[in-house]
Parts: C-alpha cells; sequence; structure tokens
C-alpha cells in the first residue's frame, strides 16, 4: 500500500469513528394541523445532527458555505416509526456509515427525550462541493487535517 493510499485509509477510519448526539426542540412551525411534527422536519433535524457531528470533525459549515464549500444531499432515506408533538425535545444521533471518494454516508436516528421512543430512522448520502469551480472535492483531502 503506498503511503498516500495508507493515508486516505487512515482519515476514512478517523471518520467512521464519529458519532454525534444532539437535541432540537420541537417548535410550534414544525407540527402540522394534526398538532404532530410534519414528515418533512425530519430532515431538518437531520440537518441539525450533520451540522452537529461536523463540528467534532473540526470545521463549521457556515464558514465552509460563506467560502463556497457547500453539503449537498444526493439520496435520503427516511422510515418513520412514531410522531412528536409541540413541546417535545428531539434527541437526534448522526454517525457515518461509509465514507466513498466524493460522498460520505450518514445514519440518523431521532428519539423523543422523554421517553426514548424511536421516531425515524434515515441514511442520508451527502457530497462536498467547491460552489466556485462547481466541482466535487475528494472527501479525503477535505478532511486531511484529520491525521
Amino acid at each position: 500500500m503506498s503511503a498516500n493510499e495508507e493515508r486516505e485509509k487512515r482519515i476514512k477510519e478517523k471518520l467512521l469513528e464519529i458519532e454525534d448526539y444532539t437535541e432540537v426542540p420541537v417548535r410550534a412551525e414544525d407540527v402540522d394541523f394534526m398538532s404532530i411534527v410534519h414528515f418533512n422536519e425530519y430532515l431538518n433535524y437531520f440537518d441539525f445532527g450533520f451540522v452537529s457531528i461536523t463540528s467534532k470533525l473540526n470545521f463549521n459549515v457556515f464558514e465552509s458555505v460563506k467560502n463556497g464549500i457547500v453539503f449537498p444531499v444526493k439520496k435520503v432515506e427516511i422510515e418513520y416509526a412514531n410522531s412528536a408533538i409541540f413541546g417535545d425535545i428531539i434527541k437526534v444521533h448522526s454517525r457515518l456509515l461509509k465514507v466513498g471518494n466524493t460522498s460520505m454516508t450518514f445514519a440518523h436516528k431521532c428519539y423523543r427525550k422523554s421517553d426514548n421512543v424511536l421516531l425515524t430512522k434515515g441514511v442520508m448520502v451527502r457530497l462536498i462541493m467547491d460552489m466556485n469551480t462547481n466541482k466535487l472535492i475528494k472527501i479525503t483531502e477535505f478532511f486531511k487535517h484529520l491525521i
């Protein structure tokens, strides 16, 4: 194995070790006319998980976006199990499942904090793209600071 391949392997291993829990309150604007969290809001909760887990990678998503580096979603799979209502606190568990050349696959699970009931789980594939060049960035190159 070349030195570059070894470096890329170590970066991917480091990324796969990271997981995160964050909490999000259910706001009035998150619920539908039945007073339960609207199904599409869980994607926003997954985004909260993404932002939180990336802070553990020593970079700030918002600063990256200001510099033209964005993290578009390529694919989402989601399964709903239970409902949350206004006032609930949602615990979002996020971890990396897979690191490809230009994509990262995240697993997200949302739980109601009060009773730890699973609300939804999903998988989200994200890319890293330089908006200045409109090109994808290699994951191991973007996270080379990890080793």
